[in-house]
């Protein structure tokens, strides 16, 4: 790799212990992926790395997130800065805050929930970005045009002190061309946000064997699509497969036209989804037969379908074998707390999450990630994907369904209607 004579310095230890080692890092990481330099990091979040949330190699008992305690301690040592301009933390206890500031990161509430709902401020087009969690890189890289890889905790902290990154990957103008078209018919239901999950669910399926043929997705009518669809959209992106970077014609920034996406060439593959392709992932989690145990909304819930589930539980109750628990985007929380409902969703019964994917089952807080089979659960209802293509592999039987008011119908009533 080429190195700018101040990048040379940090390697060296002209700068200290710590700039040596995350320089050492990052040349690493980019003689393996075949960079030729560099480039200046505008924006990195180490949200998802703090030990507040827990998931993501962000445990105290985790070797990796010990270790990135350790760096930042030898930073605090030295009194070293962070060198990108922004650098966002969650706010947590006042010993991390304290360790935050002193190395220049930007405090920002922490909602517990890796999406961009909660995440300002937001990188903007073209610049070179290292987020933390999968679902705000495939959101900045597609809806944003920023430029980002998955380079995991290790290489966001690294990028954050040190300013830069490797350029390889999507940093690349090269890579972010389409290569395959993905087009969606009129007969394709996306009447809401779980609709949104299904479809970006059924295309990464698609893709997960060459996720790096980066998508043009045509055949969306952009009138009407929120962030909030978009969002839920990205979060099935990356998971079962691992796409960073899609394109939707008409809404993607580099991606106004088909012809842009592409730039001229034709595509490698040309992928058509229909109604019976959208079904078949909704049919992969039907009911079973079996009584829910535990209710899910694991998407956090914005403004309106914070109102939709408070007004659709109000004087009502959680019925008594079932565990009904929501997670709130950072808005909700606050809006949950000055008007009221979050002490309507209690009353029902409903757990209102302090992070994503907590689930309050006969009075203690689990993680159904980890703990479904262990506990005992069978059944699972929830609007998540993530949650049904992770929590199956533990044989449970997770039940998708397709709309927010046939999820807190099963909550109050004990059953799987559809």
């Amino acid at each position: 790799m080429h190195l700018t004579k101040d990048e040379e310095k940090m390697l060296s230890g002209g700068y200290g212990e710590a700039y040596r080692r995350a320089m050492e890092i990052l040349v690493k990481m980019g003689e393996y992926n075949g960079a030729k330099r560099m480039v200046p990091v505008s924006w990195a979040d180490l949200t998802t790395f703090s030990g507040i949330g827990g998931g993501h190699g962000d445990s105290p008992d985790n070797d990796m997130y010990n270790y990135i305690q350790d760096f930042d301690d030898l930073c605090i040592q030295e009194n070293v800065k962070l060198k990108c301009p922004i650098t966002l933390a969650d706010a947590g206890s006042p010993e991390r805050n304290e360790k935050m500031a002193k190395l220049g990161a930007m405090l920002i509430p922490s909602a517990g929930a890796s999406s961009p709902h909660d995440i300002f401020p937001l990188p903007l087009f073209g610049q070179y970005v290292t987020p933390g969690a999968t679902n705000i890189n495939t959101y900045c890289n597609s809806m944003l045009g920023a430029r980002g890889n998955n380079e995991g905790p290790i290489g966001v902290h690294m990028a954050a002190l040190t300013g830069k990154t490797p350029e390889y990957g999507y940093l690349l103008d090269e890579n972010r061309l389409a290569k395959t078209l993905v087009d969606v018919g009129d007969d394709v239901p996306l009447n809401n946000y779980i609709d949104w999950a299904v479809l970006g669910f059924y295309i990464s399926k698609t893709l997960s064997t060459h996720y790096w043929d980066v998508p043009i997705i045509t055949g969306i009518n952009p009138v009407g699509v929120s962030s909030d669809d978009v969002i839920s959209f990205c979060a099935s992106m990356n998971n079962p497969g691992s796409i960073t970077l899609f394109l939707i014609e008409g809404l993607s920034p580099e991606g106004r036209t088909k012809e842009q996406a592409l730039a001229g060439a034709k595509p490698k593959e040309t992928i058509v989804v229909g109604k019976k392709e959208i079904q078949s992932i909704y049919d992969t989690y039907p009911p079973t037969g079996n009584k829910p145990e535990i209710v899910t909304l694991r998407y956090p819930l914005s403004l309106q379908r914070l109102f939709d589930v408070a007004a659709m539980v109000e004087g009502k109750k959680v019925h008594k074998d079932v565990s009904f628990s929501v997670d709130l985007t950072l808005t909700a929380k606050i809006v949950a707390e000055k008007l009221g409902l979050k002490k309507v969703l209690e009353d029902a019964g409903v757990f209102v999450a302090e992070r994503q994917g907590q689930v309050m089952r006969n009075g203690k807080l689990m993680d159904p990630w980890t703990d479904a089979r262990r506990l005992g659960m069978k059944t699972m209802v929830t609007d998540s994907l993530k949650d049904c293509n992770a929590i199956c592999q533990q044989e449970i039987d997770m039940v998708l369904l397709p709309s927010l008011e046939q999820i807190v119908k099963t909550a109050l009533t004990g059953k799987v209607e559809v």
